[in-house]
């Protein structure tokens, strides 16, 4: 029998039916039953892409069918790679328990796991001291210098290739060209394990420490790239989580890192137009703008 009901011919279809726990409920429990896991009525959980719902103690990311998009493999692949990793490396994040696919209606790829409990680091800088701050700062920097190690190629992503289609023209005719030349000045590795989305929804304060979650956009890339969410926006106004990463990171030259990860960056034209939001944008007016920036939080 189909214990999913609903119709899907597009994505807008899929979007419409994630926020609703009874769409999906039957075909849960059914998961659960084959994976011997107790079933509890599920809850929503705000995702831009797969299914979520909290189960109990567990969560249960369900993904599109590949009717709906070409994004479905890949990304469950990514994150059930992803956190078997850092379980291998003991990096805090979701514990993973199952992942697997069920032929219904469609066929839905899925993974189970045991989220991690604690306070978003947006709700942590809200509240708390000074010194936790660069606390939580150090441990973030600890768990980045084994996240963004070596890695062999796990998903279908190339980075470079992204990087290098995104509209680089939209900052202006000669920077593209300034990019390159920029780039090719200062060579990275391309195969570094990073998350690339660690805003301050994707970094869990728990206990005594810090982890990260959701993992399904990862991908083998520059290290530099990571920083670009991170204190652009999750340490944007947090001088001292930014000085516990320095502490930890010792980057000989902050501003040139967060330069070469912007470059690298699929979505750096957007990240820098929010940075810039008039005028010409110019290797030297960038450089200056990161460099006020964290001169300013690192002096606050």
């Amino acid at each position: 029998m189909d214990y999913f009901k609903n119709q899907l011919d597009q994505w807008a279809d899929w979007q419409a039916a994630i926020t609703s726990p009874t769409v999906f409920e039957a075909l849960i429990q059914q998961i659960y039953r084959s994976e011997n896991e107790p079933f509890k009525t599920p809850e929503a959980v705000a995702d831009d892409f797969a299914a979520v719902f909290s189960v109990g103690s567990t969560q249960i990311a369900i993904f599109p069918p590949m009717s709906v998009t070409d994004q479905t493999r890949n990304r469950y692949q990514t994150e059930k790679f992803s956190l078997g990793r850092l379980a291998r490396l003991q990096v805090t994040a979701p514990i993973l328990l199952h992942a697997g696919f069920i032929f219904d209606q469609y066929q839905f790829y899925y993974v189970i796991y045991r989220p991690l409990i604690g306070l978003s680091l947006a709700e942590f800088i809200n509240t708390a001291e000074p010194l936790a701050k660069s606390t939580v700062g150090r441990q973030i920097g600890t768990a980045l210098k084994q996240l963004n190690t070596e890695v062999a190629n796990f998903n279908q992503v190339d980075a470079a290739v992204l990087a290098d289609q995104a509209d680089w023209s939209d900052l202006g005719a000669a920077f593209a060209t300034e990019r390159q030349a920029y780039l090719l000045a200062h060579p990275v590795e391309m195969t570094h394990f990073v998350h690339g989305q660690l805003t301050g929804e994707n970094i869990i304060v728990t206990a005594g420490k810090v982890g990260f979650q959701q993992f399904q956009t990862a991908v083998a890339a520059p290290a530099e790239t990571e920083l670009v969410p991170l204190l652009l926006q999750a340490f944007k106004g947090a001088p001292d989580c930014l000085a516990g990463l320095q502490e930890t990171l010792k980057l000989p030259d902050l501003v040139t890192s967060l330069l070469i990860g912007l470059l690298w960056r699929a979505d750096g034209p957007a990240q820098i137009r929010q940075l810039i939001t008039t005028g010409q944008v110019t290797i030297a007016t960038l450089t200056a703008c990161l460099s006020q920036l964290v001169t300013t939080e690192s002096e606050d």
